[in-house]
């Protein structure tokens, strides 16, 4: 998936799937001691594929446990600590245009956050 892709809903859908791994891809590093082997195989797997920019929607469904035809609301819920709410002081978007995800500088002027899947920094809006 490139950032010129814009077309319809599985493109949409993949943009949120790939935000919302990003956003919670530090938590889901700290809990990988607590995984099985398949799921750390698996996270290892929906990483690479993020990276390289290819579909992985239904990879999170593999490995959250949920159905694909599920929503997207119940994909993010399964994803802890997904929820609504945004500073909009210094908000910065994914650094290759990716994904939807929006992120805060959690001090005014603090560091620039960085994208923790490639580990770039995001670009100010």
């Amino acid at each position: 998936m490139s950032s010129k892709q814009t077309g319809g809903p599985v493109e949409a859908a993949e943009r949120r799937a790939l935000g919302d791994l990003c956003r919670e891809l530090p938590w889901l590093r700290r809990e990988w001691a607590f995984l099985t082997v398949e799921s750390r195989s698996l996270l290892e797997r929906i990483e690479e594929e993020a990276r390289a920019r290819r579909p992985i929607l239904h990879l999170l469904h593999e490995l959250l446990g949920t159905d694909r035809a599920e929503s997207r609301q119940a994909l993010s819920a399964a994803l802890p600590g997904a929820g609504p709410g945004q500073a909009v002081e210094e908000r910065f978007l994914c650094p290759d245009g990716a994904c939807d995800r929006k992120a805060s500088s959690p001090h005014p002027a603090g560091p620039v956050p960085r994208c923790a899947l490639v580990n770039q920094p995001m670009c100010g809006q």
